[in-house]
């Protein structure tokens, strides 16, 4: 009877684990389909996109996974404030604002899908490693890279050049266990990067990866302090070095050295308004000029009016800008207001709230970086995509925005409550103690899959 008892034991051990092995492979199949599609931005119906449309489907398992994240929660209520302040504004300016030919709900689908896509990357960053997640969000983006409107002008520029970042900085991350070898790759995969963005004309996306560069190597510079740099300090050093590779390609594109139409464009810009900056995104007067003269915003699904435009044409023209080509009319305002930066889009869709929201994201983008520069933690997909969504914020249209931006909130927000910074202790780390973090990680994801279907 022992001995009956004994074999029924050990074969129902067997069959829990068989079936806590068939869950873990459904499990991560369906984590990395999740990554795939939300990195495809492709749409369906009415603005809802098809990461959108899984990361709604997925929603009763990451909600409660997303709980875990600091930040997560406040995000989500500004959001809903967001949504609450669009409606108002879109149900106020109706009387005397003509609504846009897509409507309200086709504008503000693409934000929430991709509020969306960031619970299905949390979440698939429990089931798999976040190397892999950023990999397998990158393989999505190349399936739809060719859609985007200005692919064909310039195919690197405007379409492969994020996709390829994110791909090749992500699998980066799958060599975690040997650092000196991860920063290694990562120096010559953003060094390959740079030279490809600069000959074909892409100067800022340069600039994010050379200052990635440059962060990263300052983070594995001797320690030779007891005590670890403050996060004010590093974001000084970011400022500095942001202003000195600025000077540096401006100057380079004046000379020639990033080709022809780089130069004839920088010298343009630069004649213009006398900055390369407010030469190249002269929607900046408009949008200022537009906070002076309506400052609660307009609300998603609304047109401007003659006064609009003419209020926005005279901003622009204070920077030295001819409004009167067609761009204002045409691109600007033709189909809905666009003022090229998502702290101005944010703002005409949501109003004061929207502010909120900008300065939230503006938060979490310099707190890694000072964070990570401090304790010397930053990967250079963390430092890159920070570096971005700053620039972002102030030069980047919102729709173009979104998708690098749900990936940046995953990284970020897994960053905060997951990450252990580095003791300040004056000796570098051993490389034992690399490695234990290393499977703490992977640990903590087997102990979730060992949950079984009761944790979905």
């Amino acid at each position: 009877m022992a001995v009956a008892t004994a074999v029924r034991a050990e074969s129902a051990k067997r069959n829990v684990r068989a079936d806590h092995t068939g869950w873990e492979v459904l499990t991560a199949l369906l984590a990395a389909a999740a990554a795939v599609l939300a990195g495809t931005n492709y749409t369906l119906v009415s603005g809802l996109t098809v990461g959108g449309l899984i990361g709604a489907t997925l929603a009763p398992i990451w909600i409660r996974e997303a709980r875990r994240y600091r930040g997560v929660i406040l995000g989500g209520v500004l959001l809903l404030a967001c949504l609450v302040s669009a409606l108002a504004l879109s149900t106020w300016r109706s009387a005397t604002h003509p609504p846009t030919e897509a409507g309200l709900l086709t504008e503000l689908l693409p934000v929430i899908s991709a509020v969306l896509c960031v619970g299905a990357l949390l979440w698939a960053q429990r089931v798999l490693s976040p190397g892999a997640v950023v990999c397998l969000y990158a393989v999505g983006s190349f399936l739809t890279v060719t859609l985007r409107p200005q692919f064909a002008e310039e195919p690197w520029r405007f379409g492969f050049s994020i996709p390829a970042t994110m791909l090749l900085l992500g699998a980066c991350q799958l060599i975690k266990r040997r650092p000196r070898k991860q920063l290694l790759a990562e120096l010559v995969v953003i060094g390959a990067l740079s030279v490809v963005g600069a000959l074909s004309g892409a100067r800022s996306m340069s600039a994010f990866l050379l200052m990635t560069a440059v962060l990263l190597v300052w983070q594995h510079r001797p320690r030779t302090a007891k005590r670890t740099t403050s996060a004010l300090l590093s974001l000084v050093l970011v400022g500095a070095l942001g202003l000195g590779i600025y000077k540096s390609l401006e100057e380079a594109a004046l000379d020639g050295y990033l080709g022809a139409s780089a130069q004839e464009r920088t010298v343009e810009q630069t004649q213009t308004a006398g900055s390369l900056i407010l030469g190249g995104r002269p929607e900046i007067g408009a949008t200022v000029a537009l906070m002076i003269h309506e400052p609660f915003g307009y609300g998603a699904g609304t047109m401007a009016t003659p006064s609009d435009m003419q209020a926005a044409k005279q901003g622009m023209s204070r920077l030295g800008y001819d409004p009167d080509n067609g761009y204002v009319e045409h691109y600007m305002f033709g189909t809905r207001i666009e003022v090229h930066s998502l702290i101005g889009d944010l703002w005409i869709w949501f109003g004061l709230a929207g502010l909120v929201l900008a300065g939230w994201l503006l938060w979490l983008a310099t707190s890694y970086l000072g964070r990570s520069m401090a304790h010397r933690t930053g990967a250079a997909l963390g430092i890159f995509l920070a570096l971005q969504l700053g620039w972002n914020l102030f030069f980047g249209p919102i729709i173009s925005s979104l998708p690098p931006l749900a990936l940046a909130l995953g990284v970020f927000l897994l960053q905060r409550t997951e990450a252990d910074p580095t003791p300040p202790t004056p000796k570098p780390q051993s490389r034992p103690t690399q490695r234990r973090r290393g499977h703490q990680g992977r640990r903590a994801r087997r102990r979730y899959l060992a949950g079984g279907p009761q944790r979905a």
